[in-house]
């Protein structure tokens, strides 16, 4: 299935519990919404282009994907982040300038969409190449979180075939394992991101928003343990 997290270090969540670590954090947010309002022309391209794949109707036609094409950035950024050893989960600006590689794209294929508000995503199924490197056939997967009516979250993933199959193996074992539903930081995201009403959707939409829910609660605890290290960093420089 399109749209699947990728595996991310566990998360130990900060002593004191989140609040206190946000209000300590309060100075570094003003200073990343800062950095972000100086965002590369690059970055600028990879978010136009990700607001742009929600609604239009040729996401999976070819010359989107060309060199010059609208989703190049969406499909480099993405494929790039896979491959990071960084994982997938890092911060959108982990990527620096004029690093993304131009993928060569073929063999593309729509997936249906799947529109469950707040969450929708749309995939395409294709085939890309990164210079120098054998190709992979996987999904390109934009999804989308909207809250009080605007986009709260939007991001583009790419996940391989072989992933996926990696990906359905490590989850079952986890949950053989069992999840501490009393980290502070996972309660925190999951109240973010709320659940839907299983009694309104048919079983095979469930699992699709169950999917969708998952990748941007992983995203959500992912970001709040870069945010803890980034402070961390910063106190032991300026102490």
């Amino acid at each position: 299935m399109a749209g699947l997290p990728p595996r991310s270090a566990p998360f130990t969540a900060p002593k004191g519990g989140l609040a206190r670590t946000l209000r300590r954090s309060a100075p570094l947010l003003v200073m990343l919404a800062a950095l972000s309002a100086c965002a590369s022309p690059e970055r600028k391209a990879y978010n136009a282009a990700l607001e742009r794949a929600r609604t239009d109707p040729g996401l999976c036609e070819p010359e989107r994907y060309s060199a010059s094409g609208a989703y190049q950035p969406l499909i480099s950024q993405a494929w790039q982040k896979a491959h990071s050893t960084a994982g997938a989960d890092a911060q959108n600006n982990a990527i620096p300038e004029g690093t993304t590689p131009v993928m060569t794209v073929s063999n593309l294929a729509p997936t249906p969409a799947v529109n469950i508000p707040p969450y929708s995503q749309r995939a395409c199924h294709m085939t890309v190449q990164a210079p120098g490197q054998a190709p992979e056939t996987g999904f390109l997967t934009v999804v989308y979180y909207t809250h009080n009516g605007k986009v709260d979250t939007s991001l583009a993933r790419w996940n391989s075939d072989s992933f996926i199959s990696q990906y359905y193996d490590e989850l079952k074992a986890k949950l053989r394992s069992g999840v501490d539903m009393n980290n502070p930081t996972l309660k925190a995201c999951m109240e973010h991101y709320p659940a839907i009403d299983p009694k309104s959707i048919a079983p095979a939409m469930q699992q699709a928003a169950v999917s969708l829910r998952a990748m941007l609660v992983r995203r959500c605890l992912a970001n709040h343990a870069a945010l803890q290290n980034l402070y961390q960093d910063m106190y032991f420089i300026h102490r």
